[in-house]
């Protein structure tokens, strides 16, 4: 059995060279001890259950050293061969502390990992028969192990191992099983996470407004309409202006006029014209107050014109600006020709597009 397990120590001391991530810094356990005593043959061989508290440093992913403290509590038994009476009764008690390097071999496994150990024993034994002392020593020497280890967490573990101790007048075997608390053991790194692709809202891409007045293709009756210019809800121009050429001093509309308002009217009919306004507007000859009352003419006949071409009585607001607001310069002929003229504005441009 000896050298049974001096091969398992000296095996795993060869392939501990293959041994993978090492955790070190210090450790420390407690264990419950399974010993199995034999003394003399004839005079003791018994099993006891103890304890042993250890502590050590890993100083790579192949060595560490321990220390350890053990109490196997009592080992019993009655006594029958000679030259012990019948009936006689025989106890040993045994304490001490051990010295041990340990070789690791972690078989490749994050969580699990063997080792075997080696080292020295001193420990205290007294020899009781019949409740008398018969022999009390201090038995030192060798020790020899192996064991597992089981990460259960980051630092602790569940150790199990066996032992036996080199006794001069016996053998001491021990299973020894316990939890082991490691110090700065570094966290494993976390696994990383497949992260989904964003998820990129589709874009709306707006409606076509070829024109760039506000109202798209689809509603838009007026595609043409100058950018800028101010439109209904049809994306019509909300002002029509015209130049009817009025001679002097009279209201009355030319027949190219007529022409132009008769355009306009249909515009009007087919983009459901609501209401509006017509402003008449004259240059500066004459009075004042006679170019007021000319302007108010000028309006009025074009409101009419317009409402025998089907826009409705009340829709056309007729009235006049007199000579106030020239878009022209009055000193020339050409400027007073543009300034007689009529506006015609759309007072339902503010519907919604």
């Amino acid at each position: 059995m000896k050298r049974c397990l001096m091969a398992i120590v000296l095996g795993l001391a060869a392939t501990s060279a293959l041994a993978v991530d090492d955790t070190t810094g210090w450790n420390a356990g407690l264990s419950a001890a399974f010993a199995e005593y034999s003394f003399d043959s004839n005079q003791l061989d018994d099993s006891s259950a103890g304890f042993k508290v250890f502590g050590g440093y890993r100083f790579n992913k192949w060595l560490g050293l321990e220390g350890a403290y053990y109490n196997f509590g009592d080992f019993d038994q009655d006594l029958v061969d000679p030259p012990r009476p019948p009936g006689g009764n025989a106890k040993a008690e045994i304490d001490g502390f051990t010295g041990s390097a340990l070789l690791f071999a972690p078989l490749d496994s994050e969580d699990f990992e063997v080792y075997a150990k080696a080292g020295y024993y001193a420990f205290n034994q007294q020899v009781l028969v019949d409740g008398a002392e018969v022999a009390s020593n201090s038995p030192s020497g060798l020790v020899l192990g192996a064991g597992s280890r089981f990460f259960i967490s980051e630092q602790f573990a569940v150790r199990a191992e066996g032992e036996w101790f080199d006794i001069d007048n016996g053998d001491l075997w021990t299973l020894n099983v316990g939890i082991e608390y490691l110090f700065g053991r570094p966290a494993k790194a976390a696994v990383p996470v497949a992260m989904a692709a964003p998820v990129v809202a589709a874009v709306a891409t707006p409606p076509a407004d070829a024109d760039g007045d506000g109202v798209v293709d689809g509603n838009d009756q007026c595609p043409d309409t100058p950018k800028g210019e101010r439109v209904g809800p049809f994306g019509c121009s909300c002002d029509v202006t015209r130049q009817v050429q009025f001679k002097l001093d009279t209201a009355e509309l030319t027949d190219e006029d007529q022409v132009a308002l008769d355009e306009v009217a249909g515009n009007l009919g087919r983009l459901k014209f609501v209401s509006g306004t017509v402003v008449g507007h004259t240059d500066n000859t004459g009075t004042e107050a006679y170019n007021q009352e000319l302007s108010e003419r000028r309006a009025q006949s074009v409101a009419t014109y317009l409402q025998g071409k089907g826009i409705a009585v009340g829709r056309l607001a007729a009235s006049g600006a007199g000579e106030s607001e020239p878009i022209a310069d009055n000193d020339t002929e050409e400027g007073r020709a543009q300034n007689r003229r009529v506006v015609l504005k759309r007072t339902d441009c503010d519907a919604p597009k």
